[in-house]
């Protein structure tokens, strides 16, 4: 019932069906639910392909579809009566997918004929309903503007500032064909780290191709050279707690900064370190899930809060600037800094302050340099280690869809967040058994309710 002419073509088929044709579609050799690619004919190719059609498609539109037989849900028919016959009109496409007999939408020679009609079908975009929702399965992608050339639709856009959108392509660009002899990973459990510096620091390592996971154990056996993903997703695991356990990293176990280790800047352990979260994230969407948000701030470019006493992880150099600051005359904050000299003199702190402002700014500078200064230079190498793979760069792009991989965040847990984890499969309808079950979801999602928030999950 189409006010315009189209093509539609099968997914399947390199031959396209005008909307002018006779007949329905399944004397076209469509039989089965399948995708469809619907090309609306802009108006300088209607004067070209048919220019006598042009004045009255509207009529043979029409007269075309009457033995087209459809069953389409009553919410995809709206009006377009403000709408050009002839207007041109985007490259869109329709696909029909079979979920149930309630939900689905499908082209079946059983369906009603549908009598003529001046409204024409249009399907509202449904890219943002819940998988789990009872809805209309046919999906229609509009584009605002009409492509220049007809004949070369332009490409749907992707939703860049999705996360799984992003790690897809992050990991549409490892080659997961080929495993080369030097991504062989050769460990032990109880020293994953060790084994893996090993590994990535060979100099025909490449992250961007398959790994190759061999678990050894105390008898040096292999456990097996095949590796069908299993192998690598259990030593990916064990490679991030290692990471979240070396010396590296400092501070509170769910909220850890950048330690300073000299020996570690020297044989480039921060970069070692960065590339293999790079690869933890993309060949197995682990993250670390314990970065502390200064961490997360600083690798990510953004603006910091201004530094507090209180992320000063050395405890006793914690308890002296706490000292200093908790003063009250100029006198008191002179012997608490002579107390504290030699760490003061270290950070380059150390100076006699003559009123209080100068004694918060003292304050603040120690704690800065403590926080930020000091491991400047291991924060550069291990931000060298996350250009691997393009992570770094997708990071400081989507730092907002990127942090709940990185910092850790507690969030209750909702009664519809456990919903969706399932679907449920009922007998049929009217059955003694379908009356059973569906008293079994009622008491397991009044249990969920009751429960709601008092459980606390840990990202």
């Amino acid at each position: 019932m189409a006010s315009e002419i189209f093509s539609v073509q099968q997914a399947t088929s390199s031959k396209p069906i005008e909307s002018t044709s006779s007949g329905s579609l399944m004397d076209h050799g469509i039989t089965t639910s399948a995708t469809l690619y619907v090309l609306w004919i802009s108006t300088l190719d209607i004067q070209e392909r048919c220019p006598v059609q042009a004045n009255v498609v509207l009529e043979q539109s029409l007269s075309s579809v009457q033995s087209l037989q459809t069953s389409l849900s009553d919410q995809a028919l709206t009006s377009l009566s403000a709408q050009s016959p002839l207007a041109p009109a985007s490259p869109q496409v329709l696909s029909t997918m079979l979920n149930s007999p309630e939900t689905s939408t499908s082209f079946s020679s059983q369906a009603t004929v549908s009598q003529p009609s001046t409204q024409v079908m249009t399907i509202e975009d449904q890219a943002s309903a819940s998988p789990f929702t009872e809805q209309p399965v046919i999906l229609l992608e509009d584009q605002e503007e009409p492509p220049e050339s007809p004949q070369h639709p332009p490409e749907l856009p992707l939703d860049e500032t999705d996360l799984q959108t992003i790690l897809a392509k992050l990991y549409s660009k490892v080659d997961m064909t080929f495993s080369p002899t030097s991504n062989q990973i050769n460990v032990c459990r109880d020293r994953i780290l060790e084994c893996s510096l090993h590994a990535f620091r060979r100099r025909r390592f490449d992250p961007a191709a398959k790994l190759d996971v061999i678990f050894v154990d105390e008898e040096d056996n292999a456990e097996g050279a095949v590796d069908e993903g299993g192998p690598t997703r259990e030593y990916l695991r064990l490679l991030m707690r290692a990471i979240h356990q070396s010396n590296v990293f400092e501070g509170h176990e769910n909220d850890r900064h950048l330690a300073l280790d000299t020996s570690a800047l020297e044989s480039k352990m921060y970069n070692c370190i960065g590339k293999m979260i790079s690869v933890c994230l993309v060949h197995g969407g682990i993250g670390p899930h314990f970065f502390s948000q200064r961490l997360y701030d600083q690798i990510c470019g953004t603006l910091s809060q201004p530094t507090l006493v209180e992320e000063v992880v050395n405890h006793s150099f914690r308890q002296q600037l706490i000292k200093i600051q908790d003063t009250n005359t100029i006198v008191e904050a002179n012997e608490a800094i002579m107390q504290a000299a030699d760490t003061l003199s270290i950070v380059g702190a150390l100076r006699r302050v003559t009123t209080l402002e100068e004694r918060d700014s003292l304050v603040q500078s120690a704690a800065d340099f403590f926080v930020n200064g000091r491991v400047c230079t291991s924060l550069q190498q291990f931000m060298e280690g996350l250009k691997t793979l393009n992570v770094l760069d997708e990071i400081q792009k989507n730092p907002e869809v990127f942090h709940e991989l990185f910092v850790c965040e507690e969030k209750p847990l909702l009664a519809r967040d456990l919903y969706t984890l399932f679907q449920v499969c009922f007998s049929v309808q009217g059955s003694n058994k379908r009356r059973i079950e569906n008293q079994t979801i009622c008491y397991w999602r009044d249990w969920l309710v009751d429960i709601e928030g008092t459980i606390i999950v840990i990202l």
